[in-house]
Parts: structure tokens; C-alpha cells; sequence
């Protein structure tokens, strides 16, 4: 047994947790520049454990350090489609191991999830942590911590885009028909029509996201 003191969390970890908060839920959206000052205004600290925890949040590839400025990490087309890919790949294999091991009470879980999302007045914030939430609900059925970590990491990277996605699409309906066909047959214990559905279910995501950053980018005329 461990008798080492008990300590709280430092103030440097609570500054490098609410900032990379801001970056993955897409409040510091990327391409954006960020001010240590104004961080630290914010959140009523100085700039010192701010700018440890840019440091630490550069190490990790969410931003990067200027001659005079830090911007939060903006991923190109390519880089994007990367990381689709990467997500698409630990998803399938989560989904192989996930889809023996599921009990009604999981299916039960990720009814009650849907239901929720199916609320057509569900503020964009609270229908992404959803979203997260059914997936990764589903995913925690393969019993691997390791696995899951993996997957998190990418979703991690991912979900400042997905504010990009919440902001472009006219509603949630057609996301939710694919969450909708994604949890059928989920329940029939179809694996390829389950890995066919999540392969497009990503790549319409991707596809939508690469869509707006391309028209954000482009020069106006």
C-alpha cells in the first residue's frame, strides 16, 4: 500500500486541464492564436503556470509556439484524413471485441443515449458529448482499457472538428438515422453491417468536416 501523502491537484494541472478542455471542446478553435495573458486573466492566475501548460499541451501536438505568438494545432486535409483513418481503424478492432461481450443492460445504456440525442432542440454542445458518449459506451463492451485509452486519445484530437461539424450541418437528423442503423444492428449482433455502417458513418463525418475547413480557408474573392 501506497502511504504517501494525498495531495489535490496543483494549480499548473487545473490551468494545463481547463486549457486543453477549451482546445478539444473547440472554444480555442483551431488556427486560433492564444494569448498567455489573456489565459491568464481568464482564469485568474499568472502567466507562469499558463504558459507551462501550452508548454505541455505543445508537447502533446495541440499547439504550437511562434517567434510571438501560440496557436492552437490546425490540422491540414491530409492530417485529417489521417486521423479519420487512424480513428476508423482502433473502432473496427474496438468493434470486433465489443460486439460478443455486449449484455442487454449495454444495449439498454445505449438506447437511453439515442433517446436523449433524438430531442430536436438538444443545444450542439450537449449533442457532441452525447455523441462521445454513445460511442464510447459501446466501445467500453471490449474490455480493453488499453484499447479504449487509444481511442480517446484520437477522439481527443478529433473533437475540435466536430465543433466544426455541429456548426455546419443543418440538424442532427442524418446523424441520428446512422446512430439509429448503427445500434440495430448492434442488437442483431451483425458485424459486417456494423463495420460497413461505421466505415461510412466516419467518412460522411470526415467528409463534412474536410468540406467546411476547405471553404473556411479559402481566399475570399
Amino acid at each position: 500500500m501506497d502511504v504517501s501523502a494525498i495531495t489535490v491537484p496543483t494549480l499548473a494541472e487545473e490551468v494545463y486541464d481547463r486549457v486543453r478542455s477549451g482546445i478539444t471542446s473547440g472554444t480555442l478553435a483551431p488556427g486560433s492564436r492564444v494569448s498567455i495573458r489573456a489565459l491568464a486573466d481568464q482564469l485568474s492566475v499568472s502567466t507562469m503556470p499558463v504558459r507551462e501548460a501550452l508548454k505541455r499541451l505543445q508537447a502533446e501536438g495541440f499547439v504550437v509556439f511562434g517567434r510571438r505568438s501560440v496557436s492552437v494545432v490546425s490540422l491540414t486535409a491530409e492530417e485529417l484524413h489521417q486521423v479519420f483513418a487512424v480513428r476508423l481503424h482502433l473502432e473496427q478492432l474496438a468493434t470486433e471485441w465489443a460486439l460478443p461481450r455486449l449484455t442487454p443492460t449495454d444495449v439498454d445504456d445505449l438506447r437511453a443515449v439515442l433517446a436523449e440525442m433524438a430531442d430536436d432542440h438538444l443545444e450542439t454542445g450537449r449533442w457532441r458529448a452525447l455523441n462521445r458518449r454513445f460511442h464510447q459506451r459501446f466501445y467500453e463492451c471490449a474490455a480493453s482499457p488499453y484499447l479504449l485509452d487509444l481511442i480517446r486519445g484520437v477522439w481527443d484530437r478529433v473533437e475540435p472538428y466536430m465543433a466544426i461539424y455541429a456548426s455546419t450541418v443543418e440538424d442532427f437528423s442524418e446523424a441520428h438515422r446512422q446512430h439509429v442503423r448503427m445500434l440495430g444492428l448492434i442488437e442483431t449482433g451483425d458485424l459486417p453491417g456494423l463495420l460497413a455502417e461505421n466505415d461510412w458513418h466516419l467518412e460522411h463525418t470526415r467528409r463534412t468536416v474536410a468540406e467546411a475547413l476547405s471553404e473556411a480557408r479559402r481566399p475570399p474573392t
